[in-house]
């Protein structure tokens, strides 16, 4: 390219000369970019074989080598009925990878040129052009490695060869003298859950999660650089650049701090070597980030510039927000606490537990997270915690949690197992968590670094120490606080940026009284030991991080993987979709108690929907109420890695099981929530604003015929910030005028100071729907209309209560509320998002109720 310079007019040509001659060199200089070069690999077509097979078939990146095979029609749809017994195979083979790919004369004239690798799953040797540059043993780590000397312009040749993680590590599991609980898998640094779990398949593959990505640069260069706050007020927030930066020589820089049209310059000698310096900058009038419910999510785009001279030799742009975050442990008359504040505000955790998205984590694409966390925040959350048996995220995900102000609880990713001891795994281990901390401790999102998953419990209440001696016993447990107590705990005191570290989830098992007076809890009883659901409003601890009951996904994620002969509950695809043990059968057993027998294996998918939904909400409830004692309900499962029936409340395919409805309703920030004990009816009101907020509570009770009972009106209410309060108390059959609680509901409605706008609605039954003694309703759609982001449906009944109404399509879309119940005469629109248009619309839909699904 041409560049003009203009030049103004002199005196006489020897002057005009003299000028050229000065600035000749300048506009040479100006040319040339000493800033350093990073870009993903520019390829060209990739390919894949298994191992020393001579044909190659292309494929497309990121890939696994389940995926490559699907790719190409070598494998059918690993999903798909009985495959996952098919594809075992897989495993246990080698697989290659290669591309080709030219270097511009730019990029080779830079001094340094190195080859960078994320997401390699996960024992690779990589070669250019026929030489072995490294091998990794780690999925989760960074490798870096020097290239320059073994580039050329043009053809290069980049060949990946991924070894089977089980052959790979059969010897070292035989040698190991015992076997460590989790399995063969805990030898490995790659996805747990790879290897299989109590609500995925068993595929335990290799590939390139990410795309290799090429970085040159000449004298100077950033290794790391993220942004801290080192103190802020209203005025003021006191900001710092700290970096850690590689040099090839001594010389003097200018380092520039800019957000928009200001900046803060500062003076520096750059070392040679790898050093770390740091540069200030003061935001003026901050805005502070908070989380979804307390506040908006302002975020700061800053940019740190390194000048040699008028030359950018570096420049780094940050995306952050300013927060501090705390955890709360501290000793009380109860117990200590658990809780988090946020910018010193206490916070009520509401969320769930993130596992990945796929089991293929190639296939998983940023729209997809997007409209997951979308979904997330749609339910009122606040907080995920990414479970450590799976994957940390890609950046995307927390850029979109940044967004969005969903903290994150950040497990390492251990899970369910006891991990070796020798030094080789705990370098690996130690060179993964700071890479990960370094990488993620730049998003205000991150609010916990958690150990491990369950790990301690495991040790302490399942029976592990019983397989070892006491040397051994004495050993595993050395070694696991080294790595839990000792390595990770360091790291992240040392290089999280104040963010706090909790050495395992749960501090201690449900069978030890203490989980419900100290720490987070995971609560299983229900579920594992088929305690009641109403034993929740009773095993209450400060911080509920697991607790959880499965039910089937919709009806179409069960036709998308069966035939029609496969859809009843005791197939054998229906089983290898089921992947915890006694699944179904309790399934089975918890709505033998409340539900009367469905009528065929649609309406038990229908009704083991509305049994988990309906269970869970007793939990959410009880934790709700039980503020600020309880501090936080993060329940088992947000979604799936493939379909299934599991613990999730948004499945495979981003459907909304009536779990999600339920929990948006029960995480509303300000919510009536009622509880019946000992014949009394009790409404508390939760704040989880930080204001206070004055309130107008309305009780009507109707029979299901729509005979009117009960009726109160309590206007005047006031509930303090963040707190939970007893806003009313009747004994139950004052509010249904002495009529049989099976043939009543109970409508709370809780609404603003001035009785126009309703905060929260809850239809209250004091018997289980087994006790009911329900109507047919009269259950109609009675119009369909074009929106434009979709169709609006009108329904209502006529005379009688519709209790769990339903509608089911199968256009893909969303029901803007489902599950739910209309009381007698009720009308009401949903709303149907879609993209498409619909041929008939009033066909489209089809409407039942409970009564339509069992006998």
């Amino acid at each position: 390219m041409k560049r003009f310079i203009y030049l103004p007019a002199v005196a006489s040509a020897k002057a005009g000369l003299a000028f050229l001659l000065l600035f000749l060199p300048m506009i040479s200089e100006a040319q040339i970019n000493y800033a350093p070069y990073r870009q993903p690999l520019n390829t060209g077509q990739w390919e894949f074989r298994q191992a020393n097979t001579p044909a190659w078939k292309p494929i497309k990146i990121p890939v696994s080598a389940h995926t490559a095979l699907l790719q190409n029609g070598m494998i059918e749809d690993p999903f798909w009925r009985d495959n996952e017994e098919k594809l075992q195979w897989i495993e246990k083979e080698d697989w290659e990878f290669q591309t080709t790919f030219d270097v511009s004369a730019e990029v080779l004239a830079k001094k340094h040129i190195e080859l960078i690798f994320k997401g390699l799953d996960t024992y690779a040797q990589i070669y250019l052009n026929d030489t072995l540059l490294l091998e990794t043993d780690n999925m989760f780590r960074t490798f870096r490695v020097d290239a320059k000397r073994f580039l050329k312009p043009t053809g290069n040749k980049l060949h990946l060869y991924f070894e089977s993680p089980l052959k790979k590590t059969d010897e070292s599991w035989k040698n190991l003298g015992y076997e460590l609980p989790g399995g063969q898998r805990t030898l490995s640094r790659k996805a747990q859950f790879h290897y299989g779990w109590d609500w995925g398949p068993r595929f335990v593959g290799c590939g390139i999660l990410q795309k290799p990505t090429l970085e040159a640069w000449d004298d100077f260069i950033f290794e790391n650089l993220f942004i801290t706050t080192q103190s802020v007020t209203p005025e003021k927030a006191r900001m710092v650049a700290r970096f850690r930066y590689r040099s090839d020589s001594k010389f003097p820089v200018t380092v520039q701090f800019k957000e928009g049209k200001r900046k803060a310059v500062e003076d520096r000698v750059l070392w040679p070597g790898t050093h770390t310096d740091s540069v200030t900058y003061d935001v003026e009038n901050p805005k502070l980030w908070w989380c979804a419910g307390m506040g908006e999510q302002p975020l700061y785009d800053f940019t740190i510039e390194v000048k040699k001279g008028v030359q950018t030799i570096e420049k780094q742009d940050i995306r952050m927000g300013i927060r501090s975050i705390q955890l709360v442990t501290e000793k009380d008359e109860k117990g200590e606490t658990f809780y988090f504040k946020l910018n010193g505000k206490p916070v009520f955790a509401k969320g769930a537990n993130f596992i990945p998205q796929d089991i293929f984590q190639d296939r998983v694409d940023p729209s997809h997270t997007k409209r997951l966390l979308d979904d997330v925040v749609g339910a009122n959350m606040n907080m995920l915690r990414v479970w450590g048996g799976g994957i940390y995220e890609d950046d995307t995900f927390y850029q979109l949690c940044d967004a969005r102000g969903i903290m994150v609880w950040q497990d390492f990713m251990y899970a369910c197992a006891l991990y070796p001891g020798n030094g080789r795994f705990l370098k690996t281990a130690a060179f993964e968590a700071l890479d990960q901390i370094e990488r993620l401790r730049q998003h205000p999102c991150i609010a916990l670094w958690c150990g491990n998953n369950e790990n301690d419990e495991a040790w302490n209440n399942w029976g592990w120490q019983m397989q070892f001696n006491e040397a051994q016993r004495t050993q595993l447990w050395r070694e696991y606080k080294l790595l839990f107590n000792d390595i990770l705990r360091t790291y992240v005191e040392n290089n999280a940026d104040g963010v706090p570290y909790w050495e395992s989830s749960p501090k201690y098992g449900r069978a030890n009284p203490k989980s419900l007076t100290e720490g987070d809890s995971h609560y299983w009883g229900v579920w594992h030991d088929e305690e009641p659901f109403e034993i929740l409003n009773k095993k209450v601890p400060r911080f509920m991080s697991e607790f959880g009951f499965q039910s089937f996904p919709e009806w179409r994620t069960i036709q998308s993987f069966t035939e029609p002969e496969d859809r009843k509950l005791d197939s054998k695809v229906m089983l290898l979709h089921q992947k915890h043990p006694r699944g179904n059968a309790l399934i089975a057993e918890y709505m033998k108690r409340d539900y009367d027998t469905p009528k065929n294996f649609e309406d038990f998918v229908y009704v083991s929907q509305l049994l988990q939904a309906e269970g869970m909400r007793t939990g959410f409830e009880a934790q709700r109420r039980n503020k600020p004692y309880c501090m936080g309900t993060l329940y088992w499962q947000l979604n799936d890695v493939w379909p299934v029936a599991s613990w999730s409340s948004v499945d495979y395919y981003g459907r909304w099981k009536a779990l999600h409805y339920y929990a948006r309703e029960a995480f509303k920030p300000v919510v009536a929530l009622p509880i019946l004990e000992d014949n009394v009816l009790k409404i508390y009101g939760v704040n989880d604003r930080a204001d206070s907020i004055g309130v107008t509570l309305n009780v009507r009770a109707f029979t299901f015929e729509g005979s009117k009972l009960g009726a109160f009106n309590q206007p005047g209410l006031v509930i303090s910030p963040d707190s939970s309060k007893l806003l009313w108390q009747t004994p139950l059959k004052t509010v249904l005028d002495g009529k049989k609680p099976e043939n009543c509901v109970v409508e709370i409605e809780l609404r603003d100071s001035s009785g126009t706008t309703v905060l929260s609605r809850r239809l209250f039954y004091a018997v289980p729907p087994k006790k009911m003694k329900l109507p047919k309703p009269d259950l109609k759609i009675t119009a369909v209309e074009k929106t434009p982001a979709g169709y609006s449906i009108s329904l209502q009944t006529n005379g009688n209560l519709a209790k769990n109404v339903y509608l089911q399509t199968d256009e893909e879309g969303f029901f803007s509320n489902n599950y739910f119940d209309l009381l007698p005469d009720e009308r009401v629109t949903i709303f149907f998002k879609t993209d498409k248009v619909l041929a008939d619309p009033k066909k489209a839909f089809l409407v039942k109720s409970l009564v339509d699904a069992v006998d």
